[in-house]
């Protein structure tokens, strides 16, 4: 599948590098985005980077379709799995590469994927790149339960002993490259942490939205509704914002039910004041098809997360020219510097501004907003950042 690996260095990397393309690994569990948010960030990532020259890139995955390889293809990414192995779940056997699989840099996404991305590392002798994707103790801080905050401190020693044995460390958005420097500082590796800000999504940006109004006001809000992470997420603030507003024609419309639970998020969202004839909720949507319909059927997109390490959802929908409201305490928030609110009540008055601008103007201004966050943040150039940092590992 790829070039032999030529003379090892005496820390075992391949020099092979010097003399033709830097070949990179990134860990996966699916090509698509039905598992969330790092899953889509992965696979943007592996193709922005092998858009760059002298770049080889692979995405490691449990599994693939013909449609994935060649959809993959069509963007320079070649998938790859694992070697097999007897009695090892989809994430675990991620460790074990095939032996003609060369790697020069593989990279690894927060505990899930990091993990085997270390395994790969050290029994392939390549070097290694970890992302964070998370900061676990303040998330902590808005989960209920004994075992919350233990747990939050566990997951972030780990992340951070991820991060201390890795060559590059980067963290998605502003908020969580803060968050993970901090305890870097004894390592010394707090100044090299890399932001990765993620870019508008290309095949959104192509949407056009419709531009005339409707008698319903549609506010959309992702997320998968677990009761764990209910105010943690904010669904609470977004239903009560609604019911607040004592005006039937706003729609508060959530996506993102995990299966067979849709009765349970819609009591839970119902027990927040709001009536049943201002809900709707629905399952989580695989197709980025469905999601670019989404975001026609939708006035605006809110996310209202009291805490967010990112908040690629905002970003899709933005791409998409959909009007947004996010929450300050979010690394999208961050990244857009915008003031927004994190009180019921405010939610409430913004929502309602929003829709007393004409909708042109509003679509007028998500766009406004959007083409000034493509210039300040592009894929293109956060990957050429790291590819640079990946090449000076082998001087």
């Amino acid at each position: 599948m790829r070039r032999e690996a030529e003379d090892a260095t005496s820390e075992g990397s391949s020099t092979s590098f010097a003399r033709g393309p830097l070949r990179v690994t990134l860990v996966g569990d699916e090509w698509g985005s039905s598992k969330g948010g790092l899953s889509t960030l992965n696979r943007e990532l592996a193709k922005h980077l092998a858009r760059q020259p002298g770049v080889e890139v692979t995405l490691l995955l449990p599994h693939y379709s013909e449609r994935e390889k060649q959809e993959a293809n069509d963007c320079r990414v070649s998938l790859a799995t694992p070697e097999p192995m007897t009695g090892f779940d989809s994430i675990r056997a991620l460790s074990f590469t095939r032996e003609d699989h060369d790697i020069d840099v593989v990279v690894g996404h927060g505990q899930k994927l990091g993990v085997p991305a270390q395994a790969i590392a050290k029994q392939r002798k390549c070097k290694r790149v970890h992302i964070v994707h998370t900061a676990s103790e303040e998330l902590a801080m808005f989960k209920e339960g004994e075992t919350a905050l233990p747990k939050g401190e566990e997951k972030h020693q780990a992340e951070l002993k991820l991060c201390k044995e890795a060559e590059i460390v980067a963290a998605i958005g502003p908020k969580l490259a803060e968050a993970i420097s901090a305890p870097l500082r004894s390592y010394r590796k707090d100044q090299q942490v890399i932001d990765i800000t993620p870019g508008i999504f290309p095949e959104f940006k192509k949407m056009q939205q419709a531009s005339e109004e409707r008698g319903k006001f549609r506010i959309l809000v992702f997320g998968r509704g677990d009761s764990e992470d209910f105010e943690l997420k904010g669904y609470d603030i977004a239903a009560q914002a609604v019911a607040g507003l004592n005006d039937k024609s706003y729609l508060l419309i959530f996506v993102g039910a995990p299966k067979g639970k849709e009765e349970e998020v819609k009591n839970n969202l119902l027990k927040c004041g709001i009536s049943r004839n201002q809900l709707i909720v629905r399952g989580f949507i695989e197709s980025r098809g469905e999601l670019e319909n989404l975001f026609c059927e939708a006035d605006l997109a809110i996310m209202p997360s009291r805490t967010e390490g990112f908040g690629l959802a905002a970003l899709e929908a933005l791409s998409a020219g959909l009007p947004i409201l996010v929450g300050d305490n979010s690394g999208f928030g961050k990244a857009l510097q915008t003031l927004t609110f994190d009180e019921t009540e405010e939610w409430g008055k913004a929502i309602r501004r929003a829709r007393q601008k004409e909708r042109q103007i509003r679509l007028n201004e998500a766009l406004s907003l959007r083409e000034f966050y493509d210039e300040k943040f592009k894929w293109e150039t956060q990957c050429k950042i790291l590819l640079e940092r990946m090449r000076l590992l082998f001087q």
